[in-house]
C-alpha cells in the first residue's frame, strides 16, 4: 500500500490584497487575491495577529495591506512592515467610492473598497515620518492645543467680568497676559464668595497654562536647535516668520527633499485653488478645502506681518488688492511667501528682502 502524499499548500508568486478598516477595539480585514475575495473577518486589533492568519492560511504569498490615516497614526504602519506585510498608511479622501458606498457604510465594505483600490494601484500612500520626526512633529501640535486653551481661558475671564459688568481698563486690552492685568483681576471684589473663587480658579487655570506653554516652547526651541541650527536661524530671516513658525516648519514639513517641486509643497500646505475643467469651461475656485491645518494658519498669520517689513511682498500684496478682496490677497501672499521659504530650504541660504518676481 502506497503512502499517500500530503501537499502543503503554498501562495509563492501571488500578491495578496489586505484592505483594514482599523478601529480602536477591532479591525475588519478583507484579503483579496487577483481574482476573488478569499476572506472578509473581524480581529482584536493586533498587526501580529493579522501576520499570523495571513501566513498560516496563504504562505508564500507576498502580502500588501492598507489603511487610512487616523487615531492610530504610524504605529501599526511600522509593526506591519516589520512583520513582512507590505503597508501604506492613505488618506481616507483619496479613497475612490461609489454612491452606494457612500450611502450604505459598514466596516466589511470599507475594507473591501480599500483592499479592491489597492489592488487596482489606485492608492499612494502618505508620507511616514520616522519615530523622532513625529514625536517632533507632536510635541509642536501639543503647543498649539495649549495656545488654544489658553485663549479659551481668557475668553471666560473676559466673559466671567461681562457678565458682572466689569468694565477692563484700555491698558489691558491688549496685553492680556501682563502681570498687572493679573493683579488687577486678583484686586476685584464682588462683595460675594463665590465669584471670587470662580474668578481665582481661572486666574490660576491662565497662569498655569501659559507657565507649561513657555516650557514647551523652551524645549522646542532646544530641539530645533540640535535638530539643525543653520535651518532654524535661516527659517528665522525670512520675513514674518518667528520662532514658533520656523520650529512648525521644520516639524511638519521634515525634509524638503521630499518635495520634488514646489507645487508639490504648495498642494500639501493648501495654497492651491479649486479647479473644475468640464469640456471648453475651465473654472478655477477658490483655495482649497485639503490643506494641512497647522502650516496653513500660522502662513496666513506670518505674511500680515511680512508685507509690513518686506517692500516687494507688500508691493505684490497692493497689486492684487486692486483685483480682488484683502483677505483673498494676503493668501496669494502667503503662497509666495511659501515659495521663497522652499528655496531657503532647498537651498539652505539666507533670504533677499526686496526681491520682486
Amino acid at each position: 500500500m502506497q503512502a499517500q502524499v500530503i501537499k502543503k499548500i503554498d501562495f509563492t508568486g501571488q500578491i495578496l490584497y489586505v484592505g483594514l478598516d482599523v478601529h480602536k477595539n477591532s479591525w475588519h480585514v478583507t484579503v483579496l487575491s487577483e481574482n476573488i475575495c478569499l476572506k472578509s473577518f473581524s480581529q482584536p486589533p493586533s498587526p501580529l495577529k493579522l501576520f499570523t492568519f495571513l501566513n498560516e492560511n496563504f504562505p508564500g504569498a507576498s502580502y500588501r495591506s492598507a489603511y487610512e490615516a487616523g487615531f492610530c497614526g504610524y504605529a501599526y504602519h511600522r509593526e506591519l512592515n516589520k512583520l513582512g506585510v507590505n503597508n501604506i498608511v492613505i488618506n481616507p479622501a483619496d479613497i475612490p467610492k461609489s454612491n452606494k458606498d457612500t450611502h450604505f457604510k459598514t466596516d466589511k465594505r470599507d475594507s473591501r473598497v480599500i483592499a479592491e483600490a489597492l489592488r487596482s494601484g489606485l492608492l499612494t500612500g502618505i508620507y511616514v515620518f520616522d519615530q523622532e520626526q513625529e514625536e517632533f512633529r507632536s510635541l509642536f501640535r501639543s503647543r498649539l492645543a495649549l495656545a488654544k486653551d489658553i485663549r479659551k481661558t481668557k475668553g471666560r475671564i473676559k466673559s466671567f467680568l461681562a457678565y458682572r459688568t466689569v468694565d477692563i481698563p484700555s491698558e489691558f486690552i491688549r496685553n492680556p497676559r501682563s502681570l498687572k492685568y493679573i493683579e488687577w483681576l486678583k484686586s476685584l471684589e464682588f462683595g460675594l464668595q463665590n465669584p471670587r473663587f470662580i474668578l481665582d480658579q481661572l486666574i490660576d487655570r491662565m497662569l498655569y497654562l501659559l507657565e507649561q506653554r513657555r516650557l514647551l516652547e523652551t524645549s522646542l526651541r532646544n530641539y530645533a536647535r540640535n535638530k539643525d541650527k543653520a535651518l532654524f536661524r535661516f527659517l528665522r530671516l525670512v520675513p514674518g516668520i518667528g520662532p514658533i513658525t520656523s520650529i512648525g516648519l521644520m516639524a511638519e514639513l521634515g525634509s524638503i527633499d521630499r518635495f520634488k517641486h514646489f507645487k508639490k509643497l504648495a498642494s500639501y500646505v493648501g495654497l492651491v485653488p479649486r479647479t473644475h475643467q468640464s469640456g471648453e469651461s475651465d473654472g478655477i475656485g477658490s483655495i482649497t478645502y485639503r490643506h494641512n491645518s497647522y502650516l496653513r494658519p500660522l502662513l496666513i498669520e506670518a505674511s500680515w506681518q511680512a508685507v509690513r517689513t518686506d517692500p516687494a511682498l507688500l508691493k505684490y500684496y497692493l497689486d492684487k488688492c486692486r483685483t480682488m478682496n484683502p483677505k483673498k490677497a494676503i493668501v496669494k501672499v502667503a503662497r509666495k511667501l511659501l515659495c521663497r521659504i522652499y528655496f531657503v530650504m532647498k537651498q539652505r541660504t539666507e533670504y533677499k528682502r526686496g526681491i520682486y518676481s
